[in-house]
């Protein structure tokens, strides 16, 4: 059973989920799922993007580089 637990959705419309919990008690995910499942999938995808570039910073990588690749080709016909 957590100690306290806060749900609220705050002026920005952002599912705002708090869990203060004994480390006993982790194991416990159901206050996690329900929070991933609040969320609409454009915020799951903004979260996980968030994550992604949190990482890059931490391994002293810019942000910058996280881009889609691309490849350009150039295809000419050949004469004779």
């Amino acid at each position: 059973m957590p100690i306290t637990e806060t749900k609220y959705i705050d002026k920005r419309n952002r599912v705002v989920m708090s869990q203060l919990a004994v480390i006993e008690e982790q194991d416990n995910r159901s206050f996690d799922i329900e929070f991933w499942q609040r969320l609409s999938d454009e915020q799951r995808m903004q979260a996980v993007w968030d994550l992604v570039i949190f990482d890059y910073e931490l391994k002293g990588k810019s942000p910058d580089e996280l881009r889609l690749q691309r490849t350009v080709e150039n295809l000419c016909q050949r004469e004779g």
